[in-house]
């Protein structure tokens, strides 16, 4: 006897995995107009980036970094040197007008010329980087280089990184502009210059930065320090004061001495005067504690009677005036 299974349980299924698909359908369907609605009811979109603002891939290694030759990488050269000449004033003209004709600039300039001291000038330039390398060997031609410190800096991914944040501050704020000039009502405008002025603010910052950067690789700093040798040294003939040099020099410490004593004399003087006028009362104390000394022991002496005691030559003679004889 043959058992014959009936088809009915798949077909079941599969239409009710048709229901499921179409009721996700028209969900999702009436999600997207109630969005739709929602704009027309007067919101604002947000701004989206333009697709294009994204800044172009760069070629990178496995570590992120750009992967360029040498030569097109964007660095900052920087160099400190330290000469030895015969006359710093005029090997600070020669390296000035040398990179005034290179066309760059004297960045700083110090000059230290003490008496007794070996003169110094030491200049910050700013030099092209096409001209880097010949400004080094031209400024070591005119003396002697006693050091020489030079530093590369990389930033070729700043530079990279800062370009990109610009063209896509500025495609935003253009679009933003699009945007403010087809809003009709005054939310909506007050909403999209609010968002032009953020953006405006963060693309200046960063044209501010790309300017700096432009300038750091396009200009190289080189510090130059200019000093005569020790034994050249020039001997200030002030050192020694002479005859009337000493003369000036022994009137001015007598002034000094007279001065001195003057101060000295005034301080003594003040606190003389104030032990003095301490000491009074005291003074005037013990003589008038004296004086009353004196009058009770005076008072003393006149009350008292004298009495004589007779001499051993009365007790002798009886016979002597003012004895009685028997």
């Amino acid at each position: 006897m043959s058992t014959n299974v009936s088809p009915r349980p798949r077909q079941r299924r599969r239409g009710a995995a048709s229901i499921v698909t179409l009721f996700a359908a028209l969900l999702l369907a009436g999600c997207a107009s109630s969005n739709l609605a929602g704009d027309s009811a007067g919101e604002v979109p947000a701004v989206a980036e333009p697709a294009d603002a994204a800044p172009e891939a760069l070629p990178a290694d496995t570590d992120g970094l750009l992967v360029l030759p040498p030569d097109q990488r964007m660095v900052v050269h920087s160099a400190s040197m330290s000469l030895l000449v015969e006359d710093v004033d005029e090997a600070a003209a020669e390296v000035k007008e040398w990179v005034r004709q290179a066309g760059g600039y004297v960045a700083s300039e110090t000059a230290n010329a003490a008496s007794g001291r070996n003169p110094q000038v030491r200049l910050s330039l700013r030099v092209p980087v096409d001209s880097y390398e010949e400004a080094l060997n031209a400024f070591a031609a005119l003396g002697t280089r006693q050091s020489l410190e030079r530093s590369v800096t990389d930033v070729t991914e700043e530079v990279a990184d800062v370009d990109s944040r610009v063209a896509s501050a500025e495609k935003s704020v253009a679009r933003l502009q699009e945007l403010l000039d087809e809003a009709d009502t005054i939310s909506d405008i007050l909403e999209i210059e609010e968002q032009i002025s953020s953006r405006q603010a963060e693309l200046e910052a960063m044209q501010a930065r790309q300017r700096v950067l432009a300038d750091q690789t396009s200009y190289a700093t080189v510090d130059v320090e200019l000093r005569l040798p020790s034994s050249a040294v020039p001997v200030d003939d002030g050192d020694s004061p002479g005859f009337v040099g000493g003369l000036a020099a022994g009137w001015r410490a007598l002034l000094t001495v007279v001065d001195v004593v003057v101060v000295v004399i005034g301080w003594l003087l003040l606190f003389t005067v104030v032990a003095a006028a301490a000491a009074v009362p005291v003074v005037w104390l013990r003589r008038r504690r004296s004086r009353r000394k004196e009058d009770t022991a005076a008072g003393t002496g006149t009350d008292t009677p004298v009495t004589h005691e007779p001499s051993a030559a009365q007790e002798q003679d009886p016979a002597a005036p003012g004895q009685d004889r028997d």
